[in-house]
């Protein structure tokens, strides 16, 4: 029986008589997605699982394409027996490859992406970090998590700008400003409006802005190429251009590509916002896609005139968030949400479009910076939850793993998961394995049909412009 329908089937359940917990107002998507919920009929609207987009090529982030090329790796070919195979080469797959590795170099472990590795979201982010799980109170196990990707970074020399950051979560109006004034975290300080327009560049936010530092940037792309490099030294095999097609629950499981099966004793599902397509969780989690648009390089002189060289990080904590960074190349860049594809697909089809809204974003913003010119620009995608929370854990029969949803905050969380997910599957003990509790606790989320009613009307009416 195929892992998509044993999930369906706990799908029915638990829309059936399973769901029963209290609903927070601060995530948007709830409210309409409860009462969808309620409709009758709704498992029924669920729909076959749509198939894995392994065609079009995805065109390079200008955070992959100013750094030399990663040697490319083979298509998968023929019929093997593996001891783990992990579908996804971002983040969570090569660190769990590396740490299942290190912590069982007698096993044979392999990873399958179905474009080149590490072209996904580990190379299209913002590359902002922070001791941080969205969705997650506790504060000691991000802590952890941040201490052993620190680790991971100077031990395997990755050089990739991994560098202390002070980040502005910036605020549009004065009466928001309140609020946010009157509970300043440890660490934060209040930056007034006069103060952001003088040494900010920008007039836009009434409200001033938050300092806070204690945190990390990252160039994403060198990362997740670090990674790809780790993996291989420890004898991890990696395969591109190789989608998974389907996953068969089972003792071993069997995996279909295109170039042949593999019997896997272990599996890892570590395609984030693609595993939806997959089959796997699209009851539970759905993708977000994101556009970056960036200027040329700027010179030195730029950077301080136009007021980019104190806070290279800058946040807007809206209904859809966005970002804004200067990169170490000196490019000036948004990253804001598009929306939500229909059949949880993982492709944009109006890019023209997104580039016209993130100019918008900028001319608003930063007048001054978009008259310069925005040329470089690139599309991503991530996994969320209604609740916002991560699935991580075993699903199926216990020896399919998955590490997913990170909620657009996940360069340390991937690496981290992808450490525990090696832990769980090679017996080894951690105190933060607890956390990986698979996809229980997790709202069941409509099909397509509501999936579009709810999702597309909110985010055309809560787009940042």
């Amino acid at each position: 029986m195929s892992l998509f329908m044993r999930l369906k089937d706990r799908q029915q359940h638990s829309i059936n008589g399973e769901v029963s917990m209290t609903i927070s107002r601060r995530k948007f998507l709830i409210g309409s997605g409860a009462t969808a919920l309620a409709a009758p009929g709704i498992a029924g609207l669920v729909g076959s699982r749509d198939k894995v987009e392994a065609g079009a090529e995805r065109a390079e982030s200008l955070w992959s394409a100013e750094i030399p090329s990663f040697p490319a790796q083979p298509m998968y070919q023929g019929d093997r027996k593996v001891d783990l195979a992990i579908v996804g080469g971002g983040y969570t797959g090569l660190a769990c490859a590396y740490y299942a590795k290190r912590f069982r170099p007698d096993w044979s472990v392999l990873v399958l992406d179905s474009h080149k590795i590490g072209s996904g979201a580990s190379s299209r982010n913002s590359g902002a970090i922070s001791p941080r799980y969205v969705g997650l109170n506790d504060t000691a196990m991000p802590q952890r998590g941040l201490d052993r990707l620190k680790d991971f970074v100077e031990r395997q020399e990755i050089d990739c700008d991994f560098l202390p950051a002070t980040n502005l979560r910036v605020i549009k109006t004065k009466s928001d400003a309140v609020g946010v004034r009157s509970s300043l975290r440890p660490g934060e300080k209040w930056i007034p409006p006069e103060e952001l327009r003088k040494q900010g560049g920008t007039s836009y936010y009434a409200g001033g802005a938050t300092e806070r530092s204690g945190l990390y940037k990252v160039h994403p792309a060198k990362l997740v190429v670090g990674h790809a490099k780790a993996a291989l030294k420890m004898g991890v095999e990696l395969f591109e251009h190789s989608p998974v097609m389907d996953v068969q629950s089972g003792k071993p499981a069997l995996l279909r590509t295109p170039g042949g099966e593999i019997s896997a004793k272990n599996v890892c599902i570590a395609s984030n916002a693609y595993t939806p397509r997959l089959g796997i969780l699209d009851y539970k989690m759905f993708p977000l896609h994101q556009y970056t648009f960036a200027t040329r390089k700027l010179t030195a002189l730029e950077i301080e005139s136009l007021g980019l060289n104190r806070w290279d990080l800058r946040f807007e904590q809206i209904a859809l968030p966005v970002t804004f960074r200067l990169m170490p190349s000196g490019h000036f860049f948004v990253r804001m949400v598009l929306g939500y594809a229909s059949n949880n697909s993982g492709q944009w089809s109006d890019i023209e479009g997104a580039k016209r809204l993130a100019k918008q974003v900028f001319e608003q913003r930063y007048p001054q910076i978009a008259d310069i010119g925005l040329v470089h620009g690139w599309h991503g995608v991530t996994g969320h939850t209604p609740l916002a929370k991560q699935i991580a854990g075993p699903i199926g029969d216990g020896n399919i793993h998955v590490s997913v949803a990170y909620n657009g905050s996940g360069i340390m969380p991937s690496h981290n998961n992808g450490y525990l997910t090696a832990c769980n599957i090679t017996g080894q003990t951690d105190q933060d394995l607890r956390f990986l509790t698979g996809d229980s606790g997790h709202l069941p989320f409509p099909g397509d049909f509501y999936r579009s009613l709810m999702l597309k009307p909110f985010m055309n009416l809560m787009t940042p412009v």
